[in-house]
């Protein structure tokens, strides 16, 4: 059964000498996974370029019989993501994207909302100002947290509460565990309650603050995906 479909790329494992698998969440399908052709030819080159993480294609998906695996034909680049591959830093947020969503949607349904998100922080990322990239990442993950369900109530801060990392609510005193934040790492949790891809860059942050806020947020997430625990990006991420 053919159908055409949109997908964002999330990853590309190889398989053998000749196959590789292309991992990806598409608007109609969801988590989908494709068997792809390696090679040397232009055709292969071609595909190569469109398999970067995070490429949005559209293409013809192809079930095949017996195998979880679909073959992918006519791929297209929905938009060209030039720049991201062109500055070193978004190219860094951008793999940490595609890995964060490698962990969260390894076997998800298909969410068009979800699916419209991702490619607009795509898009956006692509054309934003190099200046403006910092605390991308860390917007990116608070309002991907909303789209998977995940959001932690930021709501009801008053001074002096802390974060319950397991409950994702604040609480008037620590709870009986050890994954909560402390007094002033809750109120820096609050604010980035009213963090959008448009004031992202107010929130001003030296690169230790940056990873610190960084480390919080994967804590919670952690909470409900413990993969996420093996990541590697985060550490490229603590360069920029």
């Amino acid at each position: 059964m053919k159908q055409v479909i949109q997908i964002v790329v999330i990853r590309k494992i190889k398989h053998s000498d000749s196959h590789s698998i292309l991992r990806a969440y598409s608007r109609q399908l969801g988590t989908v996974a494709f068997a792809v052709r390696e090679g040397k030819t232009a055709e292969a080159g071609r595909r190569r370029a469109l398999s970067m993480p995070l490429t949005v294609l559209e293409c013809v998906a192809v079930k095949r019989q017996g195998s979880e695996l679909m073959s992918m034909s006519e791929p297209r680049a929905i938009f060209q993501s030039i720049g991201i591959r062109m500055h070193p830093a978004k190219n860094a947020v951008a793999l940490f994207m595609a890995e964060t969503l490698g962990v969260v949607l390894h076997d998800s349904p298909p969410d068009v909302l979800l699916f419209d998100f991702l490619c607009r922080a795509v898009e956006l990322l692509d054309t934003l100002p190099a200046h403006r990239v910092a605390n991308f990442h860390i917007c990116f993950l608070i309002h991907l947290a909303a789209m998977l369900g995940i959001a932690p109530d930021f709501g009801d801060y008053t001074r002096g509460r802390v974060f319950d990392l397991i409950d994702g609510r604040f609480r008037s005193s620590a709870p009986l565990h050890s994954q909560f934040l402390s007094a002033a790492d809750s109120a820096a949790a609050a604010l980035l309650g009213r963090i959008t891809f448009a004031n992202m860059h107010l929130y001003k942050y030296t690169r230790a603050q940056r990873n610190e806020v960084l480390d919080h947020i994967l804590r919670y997430y952690e909470m409900h995906y413990t993969a996420m625990r093996t990541l590697k990006s985060p550490e490229v991420l603590r360069q920029c």
